[in-house]
């Protein structure tokens, strides 16, 4: 098993909710097209491993939800990403008319984009609209051109249909291969995995340098035979392959069993190799969910600081509030008993002025 480095990108899907990110991502890793849709809470991602042109290739795919309720997150899960998928749906206008919003947002977040791809997704609708309600292949070529231009950056239009399974590998070919070129042309890249290495060469050679006890019937310093070809010698006896020696029946059964040695030396490098791939992106899983749930746990906290402090002032403003109510009520109390006390006073009056008046009529 030869040498081999694997290398690691982190590709960020995004745009309106409901134009098909999240289907995009299941059609490519092979998860089937949905037909009823949940919108993504927050961010989702998952990740697709592959030999891309020879090479190992791990791609982890993020799927930024597109509802405004999670734009606050957003701006961490942008952190790292070697690739962009801007996706808009043709019976959409109005996620078209949004994704250079989208472009906007991720250009103030990471200042220089990355590799991009402007995806034009549900064209299998096309057919089923009027013409004046779809967006058109012209206005999405029309659009990436621009974008490649004004914000200096690689920018490929393709049009694609998650639910009938249209040019969605194509999508993330295209991307991956930008994105390697994008690696050998600048240094700061999203970290590559580390480097897994085997070699049969070395493993022979270990083998080989084990020292070796003579046999009984002979005892000899191998020597290479004179116009022989390398490649007819082996490697641990160092004889020729047409040598009398090799027909000694001792000598038979340790080739015989270096050859169930060397059998078993490559299924347990192809099983480490295995192991070590696994471990690897499950390691990486946990680490985007650490990742993940450490964002939205700052999110949360700084929502919890900001509930405080809008607590603590609803509470001062009640308390003035109540306090207000307090002192009206005490002052109109205190309004009402004097009137009352008026009215008092006032029939005092009258009852006496009624009883001087009943007194004179009697007199008289």
């Amino acid at each position: 098993m030869s040498g081999s480095i694997r290398r690691q990108f982190k590709v960020c899907l995004i745009g309106d909710g409901y134009v098909g990110k999240t289907s995009i991502r299941r059609t490519y890793l092979k998860e089937g097209f949905k037909r009823s849709y949940i919108p993504t809470l927050g961010v989702d991602f998952a990740q697709k491993s592959l030999l891309f042109e020879g090479s190992p290739t791990n791609l982890v795919i993020w799927d930024i939800a597109g509802q405004v309720a999670f734009q606050n997150l957003r701006r961490r899960y942008y952190e790292g990403s070697s690739g962009l998928i801007l996706v808009y749906a043709v019976d959409d206008r109005k996620s078209f008319d949004s994704a250079s919003k989208w472009l906007v947002e991720a250009h103030g977040f990471m200042s220089k984009l990355p590799p991009l791809m402007i995806v034009a997704n549900k064209i299998d609708l096309r057919s089923t609209l009027r013409q004046v309600d779809v967006v058109t292949t012209e206005e999405g070529k029309a659009f990436a051109e621009s974008v490649a231009q004004k914000l200096g950056t690689q920018a490929v239009f393709i049009e694609t249909s998650a639910k009938i399974d249209k040019n969605i590998d194509e999508t993330f070919e295209a991307l991956t291969r930008m994105m390697i070129e994008a690696t050998h042309q600048s240094i700061t890249s999203f970290p590559a995995s580390h480097k897994i290495e085997t070699s049969e060469q070395e493993s022979a050679a270990s083998v080989s340098s084990q020292p070796t006890s003579p046999t009984p019937q002979t005892s000899f310093t191998p020597e290479p035979v004179e116009g022989s070809d390398l490649r007819d010698i082996d490697p641990v006896t160092l004889l020729s392959s047409d040598s009398g020696y090799l027909e000694e029946e001792e000598i038979g059964q340790a080739m015989t069993e270096l050859q169930s040695l060397r059998s078993e030396l490559k299924a347990a490098e192809e099983e480490l190799a295995n192991t070590l791939a696994k471990l690897e992106t499950d390691m990486l899983t946990l680490k985007n969910t650490v990742h993940v749930k450490r964002i939205m746990f700052e999110h949360l906290k700084q929502q919890l600081k900001t509930t405080r402090e809008e607590w603590a002032a609803a509470y001062e403003e009640h308390q003035a509030l109540e306090k207000r109510r307090k002192d009206e009520f005490a002052r109109r109390n205190m309004q009402i008993a004097s009137i009352r006390k008026k009215i008092d006073q006032i029939g005092a009056r009258i009852r006496s002025r009624i009883g001087d008046l009943d007194m004179r009529k009697m007199s008289e």
